[in-house]
């Protein structure tokens, strides 16, 4: 007896986040993988319903409204310090939407709080993933709609 059948009923609500430190440019790389459809999902609830989020004839506001949501669901502070991260764009592959971010002007520092609620207010059992990689050390951290913020020391 084979699992396909109920893998396939079952849906996985997951996103994951790699932050990268860059002691050359001062910053952290992010880069969130979130599955396309639960992204135009939330989309088309929040803001427009004939919203598609595709490689062609995507339309217009797409960027601007996904920048809009990140800025509410994402937040990073470092060493007690609250930094602003800048979306800078995104790319399609598969069935996975890859946004690239930035914060920019970041020292080095013993501890980083993250703030991770993408897609919570959508699906309840939406855990978000994050990989922080700093000077040579990864650490991960899941976040989902009941725990929203955790804490990694470096």
């Amino acid at each position: 007896m084979g699992f396909t059948s109920f893998t396939a009923a079952h849906k996985f609500y997951l996103s994951v986040t790699e932050m990268e430190y860059s002691e050359e440019s001062h910053s952290l790389k992010i880069t969130s993988h979130i599955f396309i459809d639960d992204l135009e999902d939330l989309l088309q609830t929040r803001y427009d319903k004939s919203l598609r989020l595709s490689a062609k004839n995507e339309s217009d506001q797409v960027p601007g409204l996904i920048k809009k949501y990140l800025d509410k669901k994402l937040e990073v502070s470092i060493d007690g310090k609250i930094y602003p991260v800048k979306y800078l764009g995104k790319v399609y592959e598969d069935d996975m939407a890859l946004l690239f971010l930035e914060i920019k002007n970041v020292p080095s520092f013993k501890k980083i709080t993250i703030k991770n609620i993408i897609l919570t207010d959508m699906f309840s059992e939406q855990k978000n993933l994050v990989h922080v990689a700093f000077k040579g050390t990864t650490k991960s951290l899941i976040l989902n709609k009941e725990k929203q913020e955790d804490v990694l020391n470096f």
